[in-house]
């Protein structure tokens, strides 16, 4: 059997969720977007489904089969990636969401994430580019001088020159404090970086000329942890005058990881040996500027989680309904689908999916709104709401990629196992995603420690307030969900509380209890979703609402376990000392 390398884009459900749910033609009529027709934007979704099934998706075996390589100090991509990145960048794809007047479509970043779901569901690997380029060139856009603007963005947004982040380093993971790559001011009044960085997601390809290093260091007499930090643009060539590319500029990836998955992204080792290096925005103001980015990419990673999903979703489906196992004696075996724990599967892997479709472009279209609302008030709730659920649709929306990928596998049983279904690649690839832009754990702990009580805990009020708003309004579309919800949400509203009021008194504790309390945000969180899913179209909606239903009996209940473990306390974490926790049992 050929290896199954196929895609079907989730179209209808993403214009659902847009017109229904969102209520994306509104937000159009605002003056940020009204360039921009309700058409387009199906015309858009459209096109992104063919780009996605007709041309990516048949890269993505090709790329874990045959990995991205060095060879004489240059990456070479996996076969297939320079043709559909030629049509990818020719396409305007890069600059969905980018202002009109860099050489972007300017549409709102609702419609840009539900692109990138179509991208990352066809090819994860592929997409990690593209991911790059336009984070670059809104940190660039926010922080940049003019001349770099000019220099930089048109370039990124038309996808001619390619972009990273360099954060990481052999000795400075999550703990970025301890970054050591120094940053120096020569004679001629130019800097110069030199140090190495290591998981550089695309550090070289063969996809563009040129790529913009996005880099923090350490200047000279920098206080030491983040605040010592600078941040650079460093190009991976010389640049002339008139903006031609040189020679090499102190750049070179020595050496391309073996990885899990995401085997056609080349993950790289760069050594910066006084490489020329352009500041951006003002010394010791690195980590700041980068969060703009980071922010940014943090998005899309939540959508990546909900690509995987959905891609490994549509393909048990497809399978539990073709396969026949089972049944009476005698009789011909029934389709998988018919069996109660298959359908169980079925049903948790559809919940996620698409529940975390709906919550990741709910963030999404908050920005946007935070971005374009005519109301200063409107503006800044939303931009609450969205700074809530951003950690949260980070970490959930990675873990739920993973969790359904495994179920994918679990439905298709021993051919699951195998390479040739095509299913196990989406559980590899997805793995990490739990890991890179800043770990799951971390999301969490920033969730609890600054975002629950900051500003007098009005993110998080703003949050329940819009849950308990649309059980007011849509209890009688689901009232077996909506019963469920409330009880979920009182033990949110408990959790919470308890974390309050120990976070200045006992930190340990209530970061032990940060993960099961992002859990049970993310948990209460899908269960406002499908409410509103089941809510959007009563008269056509009977798919939505068996799986509302499901979520009410079989998912909401495990808030009271959630709660319990959120507030359990960090007694038994430090019952070992280091020496007998690690010690293994021989």
């Amino acid at each position: 059997m050929d290896r199954v390398s196929r895609y079907t884009p989730p179209i209808a459900d993403q214009r659902f969720l847009l017109e229904h749910v969102l209520d994306g033609p509104a937000l159009l009529k605002l003056p940020a977007y009204r360039h921009v027709d309700w058409p387009t934007v199906i015309h858009v979704l459209d096109q992104a489904g063919r780009l996605a099934s007709d041309i990516l998706a048949p890269i993505n075996a090709r790329g874990d089969e045959q990995p991205s390589r060095l060879a004489d100090g240059r990456v070479i991509t996996s076969p297939g990636y320079v043709e559909a990145y030629r049509a990818f960048a020719e396409g305007g794809w890069i600059g969905l969401d980018m202002p009109v007047a860099q050489g972007g479509q300017g549409l709102p970043l609702v419609v840009q994430n539900a692109f990138a779901e179509m991208v990352n569901g066809a090819c994860v690997a592929f997409g990690m580019l593209p991911l790059m380029q336009r984070a670059a060139a809104r940190l660039l856009m926010a922080h940049g001088s003019a001349s770099l603007i000019d220099t930089f963005v048109p370039r990124l947004v038309a996808g001619d020159w390619g972009a990273t982040i360099c954060i990481s380093e052999p000795q400075a993971g999550s703990d970025v404090g301890r970054i050591a790559t120094r940053a120096e001011l020569g004679d001629d009044g130019l800097w110069r970086v030199t140090g190495t960085k290591i998981f550089i997601t695309y550090g070289d390809q063969d996809l563009t000329p040129m790529i913009a290093h996005l880099l923090l260091a350490r200047t000279p007499g920098a206080p030491a942890g983040t605040r010592g930090l600078s941040l650079f643009v460093v190009p991976s060539h010389r640049l002339g005058a008139d903006g031609a590319i040189g020679e090499t500029n102190g750049v070179a990836a020595t050496r391309v990881e073996h990885k899990m998955g995401l085997k056609g992204s080349p993950t790289c080792v760069m050594n910066f040996d006084g490489a020329l290096a352009y500041p951006v925005g003002e010394p010791g103001t690195g980590m700041r500027c980068m969060f703009t980015m980071v922010n940014t990419m943090r998005l899309e990673v939540a959508m990546q989680g909900v690509a995987v999903a959905g891609a490994a979703t549509a393909r048990a489906l497809e399978y539990a309904a073709e396969r026949r196992q089972g049944g009476p004696a005698g009789e011909p075996p029934l389709p998988l689908a018919s069996h109660p724990d298959v359908r169980s599967m079925l049903l948790e892997m559809r919940a996620f999916s698409e529940g975390f479709r709906a919550l990741v472009l709910q963030a999404a279209y908050s920005l946007d709104l935070a971005h374009a609302s005519e109301n200063p008030e409107e503006r800044r709730r939303s931009l609450a709401l969205a700074e809530w659920l951003l950690p949260v649709c980070k970490a959930a929306g990675s873990d739920a990629g993973f969790r359904v990928a495994n179920l994918a596998v679990q439905v298709f049983g021993g051919h699951g196992y195998i390479s040739d279904s095509g299913v196990e690649q989406y559980v590899r690839d997805a793995r990490v995603m739990s890991i890179y832009e800043g770990a799951n754990g971390i999301q969490a702990i920033d969730l609890v420690t600054r975002k629950l009580g900051a500003e007098g805990g009005q993110r998080f009020r703003l949050f329940a307030e819009a849950i308990a708003s649309d059980l007011d309004a849509h209890r009688s579309a689901c009232p077996a969900l909506a019963g469920s919800l409330e009880a979920a949400l009182a033990d949110l509203r408990a959790a919470s509380d308890w974390l309050l009021a120990h976070v200045a008194t006992a930190p340990q504790a209530c970061e032990a209890g940060a993960r099961p309390y992002l859990d049970l945000v993310a948990l209460v969180a899908i269960g406002w979703m499908w409410l509103r899913l089941a809510a959007a179209d009563p008269e056509n909606a009977r798919g939505k609402q068996a799986i509302a239903l499901f979520v009410g009996e079989q998912l909401l209940p495990a808030s009271a376990l959630l709660r319990q473990r959120a507030c359990a306390g960090a007694t038994a974490l430090g019952m070992l000392s280091l020496e007998e926790l690690c010690r293994y049992p021989a």
